[in-house]
Order: C-alpha cells, then structure tokens, then sequence
C-alpha cells in the first residue's frame, strides 16, 4: 500500500532543510537531520523526495521562485527595453527582494555553492533556462558588461546585495547599483 502525500509535509521538510542550512551550510544537510527536525522518519522524507540533492535542488527551486514572483523580472528579457535598463532592473529586483527575504539569497548561495562542487552539477540545466543568464549573455555579447563566466556576475550582484540587506544602515539601491555596475561593466 503506497503511501499519499501531504503537501504540507513537503513544505515542513523544505522548511527544516532552509533551516538547517541558514544555521550550519548545505553541506550539513541530510536526510535524517531534516526528519529529526521534522519529527518524520528518514524514509517519510524519501516519500517527497529521491535522495538529499533532490531536496536540496526543490529548496533552491522555491527560492529562486520566490524572486521571480514578488521581482520584476519578466521585464527583463523585454527587448525593446534598453539592455542597461534591463540589467539594473535585475539588479533592482534582486536588491528589492533581498530586503524584504534575506535569508532567500543565503539559501540559494549555499544551495548554489554545494551542487557546483559536484560532478554531476543538477543546477547547470537551470542556469541554461534562466532569463537572467540570457540577458548578461546578451549583454556580453553586445560589449555592455565584461566578457566574464555569467555565474561570477551573478555571485558578485548576489554577494553584494545580501551583504547589504543584512547590514540595518544600508547605503541604498543606488550606492549598491553604482558599485556593480562599475565592476561589471565593459571598459574600453
């Protein structure tokens, strides 16, 4: 007899899993810490989820969703907007959700960081997928941004705005803005 699912257990794991990250890293994540934490057994846990990197990927997955539903990056891959203007509104986005989720951005690094240790990356496919990879290829491509691995972009705006979330005399969109940019940005 199989067993059924309960949606809200799926969501406790997740939840315990982000935890136990946010306190110790990715790398302490395992499945009978989560179902200690749950208060489930081990093999409840392998009903919602294959194995620990299947987990960790649906952690990362409903991060990453929950920027996109609260950011304004769908304007981004708008191309009749002007790709500088695009690339501030992903920086925007990214800033204005940091703000009010800062641990999101903690937990998508972490998550980030330990499955590209890994031979077998499960990320690689969904950084191929991503809108925000297309613009900073496009930008690439045009000379806008320096020619640089899009993933460095990417830790760089992410390092950059969760540093500054966590800090409560926050210099602002535009200070934060400023210093990317200038990292980032094609030079003659």
């Amino acid at each position: 007899m199989m067993r059924k699912k309960d949606e809200t257990k799926k969501v406790k794991i997740q939840d315990a899993t982000a935890a136990i990250i946010l306190k110790y890293g990715a790398a302490a994540v395992s499945t009978i810490k989560v179902a200690k934490k749950v208060g489930i057994s081990q093999s409840n846990v392998y009903l919602y989820f294959k194995n620990k990197d299947d987990l960790l990927m649906s952690v990362y997955q409903r991060e990453l969703a929950k920027i996109i539903a609260t950011g304004d990056l769908t304007r981004i891959s708008d191309a009749t907007i002007p790709i500088t203007e695009r690339l501030r509104l992903y920086m925007k986005s990214i800033y204005d959700f940091a703000l009010k989720n800062p641990e999101s951005l903690t937990l998508i690094e972490q998550i980030k960081f330990l499955m590209g240790q890994s031979e077998t990356n499960p990320l690689a496919d969904q950084l191929n997928n991503n809108v925000v990879v297309s613009l900073l290829e496009e930008a690439m491509a045009a000379n806008v941004i320096r020619s640089i691995p899009v993933n460095l972009v990417m830790a760089m705006v992410f390092a950059v705005v969760r540093a500054d979330a966590m800090n409560p005399q926050s210099a602002g969109f535009d200070d934060f803005y400023h210093l990317i940019w200038n990292g980032i940005r094609a030079t003659d």
